[in-house]
């Protein structure tokens, strides 16, 4: 039975059969298009495979983080395991004990010799590693501890990558390396670098080599750093050791040392007469002051200029010599550079700044003051500067300076808190120096205590009392308590006159005795007119103040002294003591006893 199919135009009947075989031949034109499809997919497969396999037997095992060369491995492997060579501190290893050996044809199977013709490896293979191993054990300062131990040459520690602006900081391993810098040579321009190279060829494993740049530049370096004419022509050698080298060598290094102590005594001598008979006075003063510093200059250039011709020491002990002349040249240059700035400090502020005794010298105070903290600074910065280069030839030294910089926070906050006080100080020295608080010379009147300042130091401020103690104040205690500088601005000073009289006493007979003692004494200057003046009433006494000039403040504090003796002998000589204070008693039933009245001591 048909089957009815709703169309737009209504019910029409449809026949199964015709639909059926009309689909049926649809499908069969569609069959060869996907087949085609197909097959070009499976051939284009197909023809990849082909082209990047690789025949059976012969897969492609290089590392990809090496270098490719080729030849290589029977090299190699004809002296040294390649296991030794699996790890840069591993094959840094292996040549520098095969050179202290004197194994020169093992060291040299540890050099990437890629630029040298295979046939002749064997004649100039173990040369240039004779000379590079003398040039590497004499200068260059290996720090084992930043070598990796790795046979992919990565840091031991894992690094931390940054993912921008609000999000978390991911942890990133360690990233594989083929070129790893073990140190640089700087006695030369440009510096030359040593660098380890990982490399690989079809018949060896990936194995760490000396690189083949550092292998290059062995001739250069050896004509730079290679023994000294006389060193390459002394015949035989010397076969006891001691430290790596051998005795002759450190005979001959006691001989310089000695011989150079002798041209800086002599150069001292010379350098002191020559100027001790100098007409100019500051060229005597010096002699003493630079003589010492130069003579160890003197010796030191000698011991270096006649060690380059020798023979030298090699290894450890040379690299030791090295960073301690080095050392003591900065020490030698840091020395001389102190002695002349005291020196100079001390002849200026001597001879070309006026006495700051005199009375209104603030001009010449001000000078000293600023001679005297820049003198202090200079040398602090000079010593500072001094110690960081000596510091510097050490390479411990260095990473441990780079270990402190790597935890600053932590580093300078407790730094902070040891140096606290001192670093205080110091700024506060600065301080007043900048402000003129006080200068070198002012009278001052601190914690009870009359004095001069003597000295402002890099922490202390040194008070002179007028009996001759010395008090020395923390700067910055001085700069945050309450100070009298009696010459701040002008060494003219008055100076008050405070006692006390019985309310009786006629005030205006005092003034004109005070006015008689003033004019009659030579340390008046004559700027502030006398004046005495009540300036409080007790139940008892009166308070009686005078003022009193002079032209500077020892001067006014001997003449405010004086006038209050002659004062009170005034005072005590009037009407017998009349009008000096007194305690009156009242008896109650009697009149007031003119006997009972007892004077009081001023």
């Amino acid at each position: 039975m048909g089957e009815i199919r709703w169309t737009m135009a209504g019910p029409r009947p449809v026949h199964a059969g015709r639909d059926r075989d009309r689909e049926e031949a649809h499908a069969g034109r569609r069959s060869p298009i996907v087949l085609l499809v197909l097959a070009v997919v499976l051939f284009a497969v197909v023809l990849f495979a082909v082209a990047f396999a690789q025949p059976a037997g012969q897969a492609d095992t290089r590392h990809p983080v090496a270098y490719a060369v080729e030849g290589l491995g029977a090299w190699v492997r004809s002296e040294v395991d390649p296991a030794r060579l699996r790890t840069p501190q591993s094959a840094l290893e292996t040549f520098l004990e095969a050179g202290e050996a004197e194994r020169f044809d093992l060291a040299a199977r540890t050099l990437n010799l890629s630029d040298v013709p295979a046939d002749q490896w064997r004649e100039r293979g173990p040369q240039l590693a004779e000379k590079l191993h003398f040039v590497l054990a004499r200068e260059l300062a290996i720090d084992w501890s930043a070598l990796p131990d790795r046979p992919d040459g990565a840091d031991d520690l894992s690094r931390t990558r940054s993912a921008g602006d609000g999000q978390r900081a991911a942890s990133v391993a360690p990233s594989p390396r083929r070129n790893l810098l073990v140190g640089s040579l700087n006695g030369t321009a440009p510096p030359v670098e040593v660098r380890l190279e990982r490399v690989q060829s079809p018949d060896l494993p990936p194995v760490w080599l000396i690189a083949r740049s550092t292998v290059a530049r062995t001739e250069a370096l050896y004509d730079r750093y290679g023994p000294g004419w006389l060193q390459r022509t002394a015949p035989g050698r010397a076969i006891e050791q001691f430290a790596r080298a051998p005795i002759s060598r450190w005979l001959l290094f006691v001989a310089l040392v000695v011989a150079a102590a002798g041209i800086g005594s002599l150069l001292q001598r010379i350098v002191q007469r020559s100027m001790a008979s100098s007409q100019r006075p500051w060229m005597r003063g010096l002699a003493s002051e630079v003589a010492r510093p130069l003579a160890l200059l003197a010796g030191l250039a000698a011991f270096w200029l006649a060690s380059a011709g020798l023979p030298s020491l090699t290894g450890p002990p040379a690299r030791w010599v090295a960073s301690m002349l080095a050392v003591l040249f900065v020490v030698a240059l840091t020395w001389l550079g102190t002695s002349a700035i005291d020196f100079f400090s001390e002849y200026v502020g001597k001879h070309h700044v006026d006495s700051i005794a005199a009375h209104d010298q603030r001009r010449a105070r001000r000078r000293l003051t600023y001679l005297s903290v820049a003198r202090r600074a200079s040398s602090f910065v000079l010593v500072i500067v001094g110690v960081g280069a000596a510091l510097a030839q050490f390479g411990a030294l260095r990473a441990l300076g780079a270990s402190l910089l790597a935890s600053a926070g932590v580093a300078g906050i407790l730094l902070g808190i040891a140096a606290q006080g001192s670093l205080a100080n110091l700024m506060a020295g600065v301080q007043i120096a900048l402000t003129q608080l006080v200068q070198i010379g002012d009278t001052v009147f601190f914690e009870e205590e009359w004095a001069y300042v003597e000295d402002i130091t890099y922490t202390f401020v040194i008070l002179k009392t007028w009996d001759e103690r010395r008090i020395a104040v923390p700067n910055r205690y001085v700069i945050s308590h309450p100070l009298e500088n009696w010459e701040m601005t002008s060494s003219h000073m008055v100076m008050p006159i405070r006692f006390y009289v019985d309310h009786r006493t006629p005030v205006d007979d005092v003034r004109r005795r005070y006015v008689e003692l003033l004019e009659a004494s030579d340390d008046w200057d004559r700027q502030q007119e006398p004046r005495l003046q009540v300036i409080a009433a007790g139940e008892d006494v009166l308070k009686l103040q005078a003022l009193c000039s002079a032209e500077d403040p020892a001067t006014a504090w001997r003449l405010a002294c004086h006038l209050r003796e002659e004062l009170l002998a005034f005072l005590s000589d009037w009407e017998e003591g009349r009008f000096l204070p007194r305690q009156r008693v009242i008896v109650e039933g009697r009149a007031p006893d003119p006997a009972s009245e007892t004077p009081e001591a001023s």
